[in-house]
């Protein structure tokens, strides 16, 4: 995998073209960027038949974990990679350990393993476990494991802790890489961690470059613990810290940073010098909160807007218009508001997959935008516009769709070495 720095503007971000891949040396992916974002190596709702409706060209792929590693017993006996087990063979399959749209579960992490959460629950996998899985699938670029479940709570020694593991689990990673005949066409991704610590951030990436050959290019991670609260992020203490992290990187490599990061922290993160963002955003938006991305990116536009439409509203029961006027997609050509409306009140499955097709062709369209400005250096421009636009309150769960109760959210947010020191007091007892 390689990736073509062409031009870095002075407040807007840089432009570049990510792809050489061995396997798909055709393959191209303009950058700044999303990747889809992908739940058993599927995008949620969407059939391979229903995507080419947004995306008919070959792309790049997001695969976790946590939602594949039921298939890795298939995978192995089938003798086939990844990308030729769901049948995306002509797209590229990048493998992480997290699914930026899944909140943790609690527990006590080992010191040899990571927790991943799997559909059947926390599942600790070592490291032996790991690399063998990654074998088996044989993705076109992986991410080596590391510990990178921080966030702005995280208090100073949790940040060391994970910076620790993963500087072991990285080294051992490696080693296994250079030893494995079958990963020598799998492109590596340098996992940047140590929370909003600069100084851990710093050491990180020092320990990453002394192996900067093997990487493609770098992760950006352990600044949030994933999941919808992403969405409303505060980006005053983590903007910083990505800053930092993006000017200490080789500029010649490509740089990746997930979470479902609202759009207007979105174009902060590429002025700080993001290249590669995921879909998890738009899944969030469409399956969970039931609601349609409508924000305006044309400058020129003087019109008041608003961010999002929810499809739940009943004022919609009765509006035969598209979701987005102007929308080229295929739900606001062939559908409206009150028949997506109607389908959320039936329960009916075709309404996550027309909120899925609406919300990634506008995501795509907005990318292509960002490139323009960032070609200009007019991206304080577009920040500009998409700040004055009104948005949504957040959006609240019913009892039906509350994914965590109160009780366990607080389990998540109480800090990691507490439950440690817990865990080693009551072995002691």
């Amino acid at each position: 995998m390689k990736f073509t720095l062409s031009t870095i503007t002075k407040c807007s971000g840089r432009l570049g073209v990510l792809g050489g891949l061995d396997r798909l040396p055709n393959l191209s992916l303009a950058t700044p960027a999303i990747i889809f974002h992908t739940k058993g190596g599927s995008i949620p709702h969407l059939s391979k038949e229903a995507m080419q409706h947004v995306c008919n060209e070959p792309t790049f792929l997001q695969l976790s974990i946590s939602n594949t590693l039921h298939m890795q017993e298939a995978i192995q006996a089938s003798r086939m990679t990844i990308a030729e087990f769901i049948a995306q063979n002509n797209c590229a399959t990048l493998l992480f350990p997290r699914d930026p749209s899944e909140i943790p579960i609690p527990g006590v992490p080992e010191k040899e393993l990571v927790p991943v959460y799997t559909r059947n629950g926390r599942r600790n996998i070592s490291l032996e476990q790991y690399m063998t899985l990654v074998e088996a699938f044989r993705p076109d670029a992986y991410v080596p494991l590391y510990d990178g479940d921080t966030d702005r709570n995280s208090s100073k020694k949790r940040e060391q802790k994970s910076l620790d593991r993963t500087e072991k689990f990285v080294e051992q990673c490696l080693e296994w890489h250079r030893k494995s005949e079958t990963l020598q066409s799998s492109c590596l991704i340098g996992p940047v961690v140590g929370g909003y610590n600069e100084k851990l951030r710093e050491q990180s990436i020092e320990i990453l470059r002394k192996s900067d050959e093997l990487f493609a290019g770098y992760l950006i991670d352990g600044l949030h613990l994933n999941g919808p609260s992403v969405a409303r992020m505060d980006g005053t203490a983590m903007l910083p810290i990505v800053a930092n992290v993006c000017q200490k990187l080789p500029e010649e490599k490509v740089r990746f940073c997930f979470g479902s990061y609202d759009p207007l922290l979105v174009l902060e993160m590429v002025a700080a010098g993001v290249d590669i963002f995921d879909t998890s955003y738009v899944y969030l938006k469409a399956a969970q909160e039931h609601r349609a991305l409508v924000f305006s990116f044309d400058v020129t536009s003087t019109e008041q807007h608003t961010t999002e439409l929810d499809t739940t509203d009943t004022r919609w029961a009765e509006d035969f218009g598209p979701l987005l006027d102007g929308c080229r997609c295929y739900t606001c050509q062939k559908h409206s508001r009150a028949y997506v409306h109607h389908l959320y009140n039936t329960r009916e499955m075709l309404g996550p997959i027309l909120l899925m097709m609406h919300n990634l062709h506008h995501y795509l369209e907005y990318f292509k935008t960002i490139r323009e400005h960032v070609q200009n250096d007019t991206l304080a421009e577009l920040k500009k516009h998409l700040a004055g636009q009104k948005t949504l309150p957040p959006f609240v769960p019913s009892k039906e769709e509350k994914i965590l109760t109160p009780a366990a959210q607080k389990d998540i947010l109480e800090p990691t070495e507490d439950m440690e020191d817990k865990q080693t007091k009551k072995q002691r007892a």
